[in-house]
């Protein structure tokens, strides 16, 4: 097997993948201890490493600016019953993309994507009904869900696996840049390369 090989067996899929799924899991822990609380089936989650955002849920066409969408990272998908969050994602956004699920629950999962469709067309994050409905669900039932045990297990475990994530995707994109760089025949495309490498890492210093 060859040395790239061996590092994306070694960096990628057995360090990698295997702390988004650790984080996964333990995400779907704390979800399911809600969905018991409230009497609801259990949506399904998946973490990314890939930026993800309410601001264009469900339309190609529609990008929303409002400040407050960039911040919920992660999207509730009804179809599959399913929550996608960034990996950094923190326990606020959960819960209030779990909260989508329970109103789709609550009001039905095909009138839920109707209303959805129409309000992310048309209207901004802040002035969609179901945002601000989520909103207010969120400031009654905080004390109820967002538990001493939910926040040890986020303390504890969850930011412990973001910091290690971080470093680890920090180290591997360097040393993917830098093989890159070797790689390309073409000088001009290597100072290309090499450029884009630069600003990236300026941007993380930042």
């Amino acid at each position: 097997m060859s040395t790239i090989e061996e590092f994306i067996r070694s960096e990628i899929e057995g360090k990698v993948l295997r702390l988004v799924r650790e984080i996964e899991e333990l995400y779907e822990e704390i979800v399911e201890d809600w969905s018991t609380k409230l009497s609801v089936s259990k949506p399904a989650v998946l973490v990314t490493l890939q930026e993800v955002d309410e601001c264009n849920e469900g339309s190609a066409c529609v990008r929303d600016v409002d400040p407050y969408c960039k911040s919920i990272t992660g999207q509730y998908v009804p179809d599959s019953q399913l929550i996608v969050l960034n990996y950094r994602s923190t326990l606020d956004v959960l819960l209030h993309l779990f909260l989508h699920h329970v109103y789709a629950q609550q009001i039905g999962l095909e009138r839920y994507k109707q209303i959805r469709t129409i309000e992310n067309v048309r209207l901004p994050w802040s002035l969609r009904p179901t945002e601000i409905r989520i909103l207010n669900m969120a400031k009654r039932l905080y004390n109820v869900l967002i538990s001493q045990r939910a926040g040890k297990t986020w303390s504890d475990h969850i930011k412990v696996r973001i910091r290690e994530l971080d470093d680890l995707i920090h180290k591997i994109t360097n040393t993917i840049h830098n093989y890159a760089l070797s790689t390309m025949p073409n000088l001009q495309m290597r100072q290309i390369a090499y450029k884009v490498h630069m600003r990236r890492d300026r941007r993380s210093d930042e």
